[in-house]
């Protein structure tokens, strides 16, 4: 009796073990299909980025997605395109983002060919991206920034380099250049939706033999240029010294004049005191004078015992009668 009591416990408590393990496994695959599902029906759209959806039912959706953690359905795929600046480096450095030479040749209306470093920023018009998944069909845009972009800077480029010579590529017109190849690629990508902010010719390298030549031209330029610093400095020292030899002259006439003013007035007011002094003088002021300057003293004259001292009051009177 027993021995069935104890094979009866066994029973129930196998089956307890046995629903247990099953909730366990039910619960990790559900647990396994939600993650499963959340990265199969999930998508993350980077910043800076936009999502274009392709549906195996239906095809290509015109809506977008933004950036973050979106809901796509199993039969749904998802291509992302930059919205926001891109900067590519098409150089002969390996340092700049490329593991390869990037850089080209372009060649000049003189028969030259220069290897060129180009660096440019870019990025894709949002409502254009649509037709960019179309054109390109399903590019990554690494693929496109690769294949078509560079294909049509390189031919841009040749475009408008075959009107300059090397010369003015190298460095006299290089910003002209740079500028007419810019708003050329602008004006071939814009209708595809990709937009060229920035673009430059970041260097520019000749053969040895066209760079020897271009530093003579250079040099002798640079002479040139010298010379003719120096002779308008001459010229403008002779100027100069003209100007001072000018002033000078005006200095030494204008002194004259105020010297000959100054003697003109001295004069003038000399002459008016003298007036003044001249109607001062009456006969009473003049005797005046002389009786005070007048020692007492009579004068010896010659030629008789009755003569007369006459008196500068006198004088004066016989004066104003003539």
């Amino acid at each position: 009796m027993a021995n069935n009591r104890g094979g009866n416990n066994v029973v129930p408590l196998f089956q307890n073990n046995k629903r247990k393990i099953f909730a366990v496994v039910a619960a990790f695959l559900i647990i396994l299909i939600i993650v499963i599902g959340f990265f199969t029906l999930t998508v993350k759209i980077e910043p800076g980025y936009k999502g274009v959806v392709y549906s195996l039912n239906g095809g290509l959706k015109e809506k977008v997605l933004g950036q973050g953690m979106k809901f796509i359905w199993p039969w749904e795929d998802v291509t992302q395109y930059p919205v926001s600046t891109e900067t590519v480096y098409l150089t002969k450095s390996r340092t700049d983002g490329s593991p390869s030479d990037d850089s080209f040749n372009i060649n000049t209306f003189d028969g030259k060919s220069v290897n060129v470093d180009v660096v440019y920023s870019y990025k894709m018009e949002s409502a254009k991206l649509p037709h960019i998944f179309t054109k390109f069909r399903r590019m990554t845009h690494q693929e496109i920034q690769a294949g078509y972009l560079k294909t049509q800077i390189k031919t841009v480029m040749q475009e408008v380099s075959t009107h300059y010579s090397v010369l003015g590529v190298y460095a006299e017109k290089r910003g002209e250049v740079t500028k007419e190849m810019q708003e050329l690629i602008i004006k071939r990508l814009k209708p595809d939706g990709i937009i060229i902010e920035n673009f430059s010719l970041s260097d520019v390298r000749p053969d040895k033999e066209t760079l020897k030549s271009l530093q003579a031209i250079a040099d002798a330029q640079n002479r040139q240029e010298f010379l003719k610093r120096e002779q308008k400095n001459k010229e403008q020292e002779a100027i100069n010294a003209k100007i001072e030899a000018e002033g000078k002259k005006n200095v030494g006439i204008v002194n004259a004049q105020a010297d000959a003013e100054q003697t003109r007035i001295r004069a003038e007011a000399q002459a008016k005191a003298n007036e003044l002094l001249t109607k001062s003088m009456t006969p009473a002021i003049i005797q005046d004078n002389w009786i005070k300057k007048w020692n007492g003293v009579q004068p010896y004259v010659n030629g008789g015992s009755n003569s007369i001292i006459q008196m500068p009051a006198d004088l004066f009177k016989q004066e104003e009668k003539k």
